[in-house]
């Protein structure tokens, strides 16, 4: 056989297989690749979840002797029979490989072998081959279909060309009709463009520093240099000397006068009661374990079987607009043991969940009734949560419907992260759909509980608000997440307008050399140099931004329910500077993040600007949320006993 037309036979077959499956055994395009979950459906229906098919389910569902209030395990339809799908699958490849030899042999017929050689290397051939192959492996499950849908429309289009119907690319343009189907980047572009576009007209700026809302969002930067009169010239706002001067501003409070910040978050919410911090270590790790990277390298079914709790779901989703999760209940063998549920909802740790995070833009959503007594039917929330949250509840609302509720279980949904802002929604939704899940008035608590820990904004304040009863927001001192919505943004924004003046009142606005020589010398003075704004005028500035920034702003979210803020003082920063000198390399010294609690909601002024911190994006973490709660609990613990000993 002819080495040469075996290779560009091979090259052949490969993408031919390649187009084939795309075409055939691809799945459409609008319905991505997950794992353990079920498509999405507009209407809430009692259809069996994923979760019915389990054994682990079918034996939860025996045990609690649900009768007719089991999910019926229900297996998926054989395929149909076809001509097609009789004829064995190797033929394919086999039949392309022999087109692509015959092409092969006619090609390098009337050629010299030496041109030949030139053109095509038997070497360069494979080459290719395998890294088409590792590219096509490595790529995401969910954008196959989009890769699926453009070889398609291609190969459509030139069958066009041949004088076929033009329904078949008709047909591949109706498989696009889901508008939240964020795994399609037109979809997503939109979405992302709309969140920007919020961005800059809540940031558009007049000349005399005032932040204003705008109907038109065109061009942010000529907004900034624009004139509010033509005969007036506009100081420019520098963004980056600003946030520099702010930063060591910051940092020469938390030397000279920590008192006037820990003053800030002590007066912003009330002392956070005992009973509100019970047993929030626990849902803590609970939500942790949604990541399924636990410190120890046990399994996630291990460490469920750990805490006394039995794993009957899990379902690790990567793609946009999906959420992974798991479902526990509590082991009834247990003594003493509370029938409790457990919901855990991943939070980001990939790209995929990122571009969820980013579709923040604040729709409406009209529910099928009220979520709370006398409330409305309608709120606003963040748009990619909200997208994700129906998707979520889709697949778990049988489960919830047909077992945890007939079973008499406690609901608890646990997030970090996104998945703290979707169990927020996903509770909200689940109270409209099953009633049953509200307050339940003979016994005076609710039903369903959420434990939303470093949840971003995703609520309107009317909602967030209505969340009290039933959902505990958890923020970590500095923790950025929680503040990540346009009211902090437009609060901080006002801030640095007024440093960005101080700088040009003092020449240090790096306008020219001179004065960007002397802002460098600023910055280099540290904490120990001339402060370019007292602490109470930095207070007061604050108090005045947030006094001007309208609460119910279209845009603007909110942490929901009750909010926690652990916070650390920076009173004790000196003591804990002097701690860590002290400690050797060697010895591991482990400083809690957080010595006090206060309990407000998503109005609290501590939340509503940004607070410049380095440690905003560490303290998002799971690390430093465990911190904070253990030395939290740690600390009233020993209260408690004093009082004890006194009384």
């Amino acid at each position: 056989m002819n080495i040469k037309a075996i290779s560009f036979a091979m090259v052949f077959t490969w993408w031919g297989t390649a187009a084939n499956a795309l075409q055939v055994g691809g799945r459409s395009a609008a319905t991505p690749l997950r794992e353990s979950s079920t498509p999405f459906r507009t209407n809430y229906q009692s259809v069996p979840s994923p979760a019915a098919r389990s054994p682990l389910f079918a034996s939860a569902v025996a045990d609690e002797e649900t009768g007719d209030a089991a999910i019926v395990n229900k297996q998926s339809s054989p395929p149909s029979s076809s001509i097609m799908s009789r004829i064995p699958r190797w033929t394919v490849p086999a039949g392309i490989f022999a087109v692509g030899y015959g092409l092969g042999k006619v090609v390098i017929k009337n050629q010299p072998d030496k041109a030949i050689a030139s053109r095509i290397s038997f070497a360069q051939l494979f080459l290719v081959f395998f890294i088409g192959r590792d590219l096509w492996r490595s790529t995401p499950q969910w954008i196959k279909p989009r890769v699926t849908r453009f070889f398609r429309r291609i190969i459509s289009v030139f069958r066009m060309g041949l004088g076929e119907d033009s329904s078949i690319l008709d047909e591949i343009d109706e498989e696009v009709g889901d508008v939240d189907d964020i795994t399609d980047f037109s979809i997503l572009a939109l979405k992302l463009q709309g969140a920007m576009d919020v961005a800059k007209k809540n940031l558009r700026l007049d000349d005399e520093g005032e932040l204003t809302v705008s109907d038109c969002a065109e061009d942010l930067d000529a907004s900034v240099k624009s004139t509010k009169n033509s005969d007036s010239k506009k100081d420019d706002f520098n963004v980056q000397a600003s946030l520099l001067a702010l930063l060591q501003l910051m940092w020469q409070v938390k030397s000279r006068r920590a008192s006037a910040r820990d003053q800030f978050y002590r007066f912003a919410g009330i002392s956070a009661p005992d009973d509100v911090l019970e047993g929030m270590d626990e849902m803590f790790e609970l939500a942790d374990l949604a990541y399924d990277e636990h410190l120890s390298g046990k399994p996630l079914k291990a460490v469920l079987d750990e805490m006394g709790y039995r794993l009957i779901k899990h379902d690790k989703t990567a793609v946009p607009g999906y959420l992974g999760h798991y479902v526990a209940i509590s082991n009834s063998n247990l003594p003493n043991s509370t029938k409790t549920a457990i919901i855990g909802v991943k939070g980001t740790s990939n790209f995929e969940d990122f571009l969820t995070d980013m579709c923040g833009s604040a729709v409406e959503h009209e529910l099928d009734n009220p979520f709370y007594d006398g409330g409305n039917t309608t709120f606003r929330c963040h748009e990619g949560m909200l997208i994700s949250s129906r998707r979520l509840c889709e697949d778990l609302q049988p489960l919830v419907e047909n077992l945890l509720i007939p079973s008499g279980y406690e609901i608890k949904i646990v997030g970090h992260s996104l998945g703290a802002g979707c169990a927020t929604i996903l509770a909200i939704i689940l109270r409209s759909f099953l009633p049953t899940l509200q307050a339940n008035e003979s016994e005076g608590k609710e039903r369903l509980k959420v434990w939303a820990f470093a949840s971003p904004p995703v609520l309107d304040l009317d909602s967030a608000r209505a969340c009290e009863s039933f959902v505990t927001t958890v923020v970590n001192n500095v923790d950025i997440i929680p503040r990540a919505n346009i009211s902090p943004l437009v609060v901080t924004t006002r801030l640095l307008r007024t440093v960005n003046k101080r700088l040009k009142e003092k020449n240090l606005d790096m306008s020219n050399f001179k004065s960007s020589i002397a802002f460098l010398n600023k910055l280099r003075e540290g904490k120990d140099g001339e402060m370019l704004m007292a602490a109470d005028e930095i207070m007061a500035e604050l108090d005045s931004s947030l006094a001007r920034v309208e609460l119910r702003d279209s845009d603007h979210l909110y942490v929901p329910g009750k909010a926690v803020v652990l916070y650390d003082l920076w009173e004790l920063e000196e003591k804990k500077e002097s701690q860590r000198e002290e400690t050797s390399d060697s010895e591991e010294l482990n400083i809690p993040t957080a010595e006090d609690a206060i309990i407000s909601d998503g109005t609290c002024d501590v939340l509503r600007y940004i607070e410049l911190d380095g440690r905003m994006f560490d303290d998002h973490m799971a690390p430093a949320y465990r911190s904070s709660i253990a030395a939290i609990l740690s600390k009233r613990k020993i209260e408690i006993e004093e009082q004890a000993n006194i009384v």
